[in-house]
């Protein structure tokens, strides 16, 4: 009798026959290891229009801003919350336009957007404000603004990211493949964007059409692209074969960028936000393209190493 252990897929335990699909000591049935190195276009599709109608919308609204005069009351707050809201919107409803062949389930993506968004609620601004008080000490210098940014702001937003996409998806069969992570993560910055413009708008009871629209526009774009960026390293982690500090690196790469871009724009907008708001809205689109193109880049080359070890051509 042979020895030899009975190889079953990793996701569906399906009995496996050779040649063996091996990616990262985990082994694949022949339809799951496609799907986990499948390219997703409409996902990239999505994020591209999302970035570009986030840029029109902000014109949009600066010309408006100056055509309508400002606004007031009832109309003021009505505009700031639409503002809040349509950026996820865009983003949500182009993606699953492109890609209804094979479609995240719906609950799924909603349970992880609604997470986030509550998660950012009930404990993200309980532990900024709350706990840390951060408005009343992270301002007196530019070095102790920064450490605050990262150490706390950034760390909980991304906290709230990756604890959202681990509770309602990660360990569950809809969770099968490399851009999963990816397509998750971006839904989980997109749910803690929301709440965040929302907070923004309520809070001041309305904004100023122009500036509020830069600052909603940059939140939205920053914290689904470090959402997706950590959700590269949890689905990696996941599909193949990495060492215990993967995901911890991804995390803290994630909320450190996230937060120097928080402080970049408290810094920008400072030298000039009521004259030359435009700098926030560019910076913004700037690097929710640099982390867009650089997660393009990673699947690529994800990809292109699985297929090249198992000798299938890319």
């Amino acid at each position: 009798m042979s020895d030899e252990r009975q190889l079953t897929c990793c996701i569906c335990d399906e009995p496996l026959r050779p040649p063996h699909n091996i990616l990262g000591q985990r082994a694949y049935c022949d339809h799951h290891f496609a799907l986990v190195n499948k390219p997703h276009a409409g996902f990239w599709r999505a994020g591209l229009v999302q970035i570009a109608f986030t840029g029109l919308l902000s014109a949009l609204v600066a010309f408006l801003a100056g055509a309508l005069g400002p606004l007031e009351g009832a109309a003021l707050l009505a505009a700031g919350v639409v503002m809040a809201i349509v950026p996820s919107a865009i983003w949500l409803v182009f993606f699953y336009r492109q890609d209804r062949l094979e479609p995240e389930p719906k609950h799924r993506v909603a349970a992880v957007f609604f997470l986030a968004l509550l998660l950012t609620d009930v404990l993200g601004r309980r532990i900024l404000d709350d706990w840390f008080h951060v408005r009343l000490w992270a301002s007196g210098s530019s070095a102790t603004s920064l450490a605050a940014s990262i150490l706390i702001a950034g760390v909980t937003w991304q906290l709230i990211a990756y604890a959202a996409v681990r509770m309602a998806v990660y360990n569950t069969p809809e969770f099968d493949e490399r851009m999963d992570g990816i397509v998750y993560g971006t839904v989980a910055g997109l749910g803690v964007a929301t709440l965040l413009n929302l907070r923004y708008v309520l809070d001041n009871g309305g904004v100023a059409l122009g500036p509020g629209v830069i600052n909603v526009v940059t939140t939205a774009l920053a914290q689904a692209s470090f959402g997706g960026l950590m959700g590269y390293f949890m689905a990696e982690a996941k599909f193949t074969h990495r060492p215990v500090w993967w995901v911890p690196l991804g995390f803290a790469l994630a909320a450190a960028l996230n937060g120097l871009f928080s402080w970049l724009i408290g810094e920008v907008s400072a030298a000039g936000l009521s004259v030359e708001y435009w700098r926030s809205l560019a910076l913004g689109l700037a690097v929710a393209l640099a982390a867009f193109f650089a997660l393009v880049a990673l699947m690529r080359r994800s990809i292109e190493v699985t297929l090249r070890q198992t000798g299938r051509p890319s």
